[in-house]
């Protein structure tokens, strides 16, 4: 493998390490504080995604633009979820919660399929085949939008998150539940703004990614185990570990797909999930004690 194509693999992975991250963020915020793992959280980027792609279709709005109406609608989706789902699986053992989980991913992907076929869609521009020249590197614009769009929003997020009241107040309950309600705080407000926020990060994701990837009803599972891996490498419930977790996958998902086949390149994320299950468990940001 030449070193220029050894480059475009670099690049080509950093730019989908920020899109992996942005997906990924959502699962490990809900996690954090609620400590449940939603095993549907592909299935509502694949939502998202078809909202993408209809506002460009039928409505002709830029998918870039159409973020602007499809994020608070995830959010509204989000807070549905809690309402009718996650707050009666905090009161179950966890494998029930996992067994909701996975059952309402098989119900939104066969609904997916009555309702839009299994045929793959694409938003299709003139900027799609356009590319920029960054010295011997060749990025397709389209995936530097995605990649700074992701980049912006993580920093924005980790901001909130770091330096506001309501990050203190959502850290203080992922730290101790029983803690902030002595003091005061709304815990279920804090577990529904959680997954609003964890579901509307998709609402970004999505529009950005149909113009790069077909979407069809069985997308979102592949972006689950994604970000289950990624959430798993970097450590549940830590947001930088997300981050961490995004980028090992991204660069080594490039680097496999530029030195041996496709196939090979998807398999690399779940050898990098065994490895880490069996030598450190608890993710690479995480140093608490094994259990």
């Amino acid at each position: 493998m030449s070193f220029e194509i050894f480059l475009q693999a670099i690049v080509g992975g950093l730019a989908n390490a920020a899109l992996y991250a942005l997906i990924a963020v959502g699962l490990t915020l809900v996690f954090g504080v609620m400590r449940i793992i939603n095993f549907a959280h592909g299935e509502f980027l694949m939502i998202a995604m078809y909202a993408g792609y209809f506002a460009w279709s039928l409505l002709g709005i830029d998918p870039i633009v159409a973020i602007a109406l499809v994020t608070p609608a995830l959010m509204v989706l989000g807070a549905l979820l809690y309402s009718s789902v996650m707050r009666f699986a905090l009161r179950v053992p966890e494998i029930n919660q996992m067994a909701a989980t996975l059952g309402l991913s098989l119900l939104l992907q066969h609904l997916a399929l009555v309702a839009f076929t299994g045929d793959n869609m694409l938003v299709t521009q003139a900027r799609a085949i356009a590319g920029v020249e960054l010295g011997p590197v060749v990025v397709q614009v389209n995936q530097l939008i995605a990649c700074g769009i992701s980049i912006v929003l993580l920093g924005a997020l980790y901001a909130v998150l770091q330096r506001t009241d309501f990050g203190l107040i959502m850290r203080a309950v992922a730290q101790s539940r029983d803690g902030a309600a002595l003091s005061g705080i709304d815990v279920t407000g804090v577990y529904k703004w959680a997954v609003a926020v964890g579901i509307g990060t998709l609402g970004v994701a999505g529009p950005l990614l149909v113009s790069l990837l077909y979407v069809n009803p069985h997308v979102g599972a592949l972006f689950t185990l994604k970000a289950f891996v990624i959430v798993i490498l970097g450590g549940l419930g830590s947001f930088t570990g997300a981050l961490v977790g995004a980028l090992v996958v991204g660069l080594a998902e490039s680097i496999a797909g530029a030195w041996f086949s496709a196939s090979i390149a998807a398999a690399v994320p779940f050898v990098i999930l065994i490895l880490i299950l069996l030598t450190r468990p608890e993710g690479l940001m995480n140093r608490s004690v094994r259990a």
